[in-house]
């Protein structure tokens, strides 16, 4: 921006870059575009300092340029010190504030700034652009470990070049998935996706034993949790429609597409649902370690989870009417016209009594807190029976 308002030829939405303002600029040297860090500038005496300089017209230029990084660090007297230049600032200055956390800014300096919001650019045309990178260099990028430098960088391309630097270094002129797995600390794809297989498959010993190998080789348990996590999502992507899902090279999607079709889409859904839930419990336990196993566990009950539903669709579920502890089937068959006219009595006092929703509710709780099919879902589901409908239909 500084180029482009400075420029010979502007000002211009497209500086020619070989003037002396713009060799300046790029170079830094120019005396017209100044650049604070507001994290270690924070004191109002540096930014009264700064505005004594803004007292002279540029030397040579049309503005000068001030830009301050992390403008949110300020204290709260610098801004009140800014706020008489920035809402009548000279002709000849402008103001350019950068910010990674926009609410920090007061609502005074706010209301005064044209605001631009930066969005992430796509993991698709970073990947590009590494592969581009490669290309010119002459180096081999591997098409999949340019998809998982674009996934770690989140939308960062000064990230993404980075991270190809460290694995210029690593790699020398041959960037491959194992190398790409050992710079970014994370597992590799085969390895976190015969974990999500195994886990969704109720493969508990297989699961844990492949989770326990991966620490032992000195993996993050929170890495681990995070990339469970993404291939569980690609998955489910995959399963519901691919091409909203994250972009995935051939040989991890030839990975995933298997225990897509094998789960299908909402039992994927569901599964990142109890996966995510488990954040918390990764994020703030002591032993992270421990925490990440039981994490696992946990998803790996899904087998579990739909077989009980499976077993309650085909049974039609409980009907808590037969009284304590039995089933419909088990319900008293005899008592002849005495027991019937006792149930008329019943029903036509019921019509005319007051409702008692909340009566009715615990008795109902209580007789399918017995009931044997009740039973075994607690068991096999955990937790307790929130909720019984008394009008024949399944109980939840």
């Amino acid at each position: 921006l500084a180029k482009a308002v400075n420029c010979v030829e502007g000002p211009t939405a497209e500086p020619c870059g070989t003037c002396p303002s713009c060799l300046e600029i790029v170079d830094g040297s120019s005396i017209d575009v100044i650049e604070m860090d507001a994290a270690t500038h924070t004191k109002v005496e540096e930014i009264r300092e700064l505005q004594e300089l803004l007292r002279y017209h540029p030397t040579r230029d049309r503005f000068r340029v001030i830009i301050v990084d992390e403008v949110h660090m300020l204290s709260r007297s610098s801004f009140n010190a800014l706020l008489k230049t920035i809402e009548e600032p000279p002709p000849y200055i402008l103001w350019i504030f950068a910010t990674t956390e926009r609410l920090k800014v007061p609502a005074t300096i706010l209301s005064r700034c044209q605001q631009l919001e930066f969005r992430p650019v796509s993991a698709d045309l970073i990947r590009g652009l590494l592969s581009e990178i490669a290309a010119k260099e002459g180096f081999a990028l591997a098409p999949s470990a340019a998809a998982a430098i674009a996934g770690a960088a989140e939308g960062s391309v000064r990230d993404a070049l980075s991270l190809l630097d460290q694995l210029r270094a690593f790699a020398a002129d041959d960037i491959d998935d194992e190398s790409v797995a050992a710079v970014l600390g994370v597992p590799a794809m085969e390895v976190t996706a015969q974990l999500v297989g195994n886990l969704a498959e109720g493969r508990i010993a297989d699961g844990l034993g492949l989770l326990r190998d991966q620490l032992a080789k000195g993996q993050d348990a929170s890495v681990l949790y995070r990339e469970v996590g993404r291939v569980l999502r690609a998955t489910f992507y995959l399963a519901v429609a691919p091409e909203l899902g994250p972009v995935l090279s051939d040989p991890h999607r030839n990975l995933l597409d298997p225990i897509a079709r094998a789960q299908g889409a909402d039992p994927l859904g569901r599964m990142l649902g109890v996966w995510l839930e488990q954040e918390p419990l990764v994020r703030d336990a002591g032993n992270r370690e421990l925490a990440l196993e039981v994490a696992a566990l946990r998803l790996a009950r899904w087998p579990s989870v739909r077989a009980v539903e499976e077993w309650l669709s085909s049974s039609g579920g409980v009907v808590p009417t037969g009284g304590r502890g039995s089933t419909p089937s088990e319900a008293p068959q005899d008592g002849g016209a005495e027991a019937r006219g006792s149930e008329a009595r019943d029903e036509a006092e019921a019509s005319t009594a007051p409702a008692q929703p909340e009566n009715d509710r615990r008795k109902l709780l209580e007789e399918a807190g017995d009931d044997p099919g009740v039973m075994l879902a607690t068991r096999i589901l955990g937790g307790d029976v929130v909720a019984v409908r008394p009008d024949g239909g399944n109980t939840d």
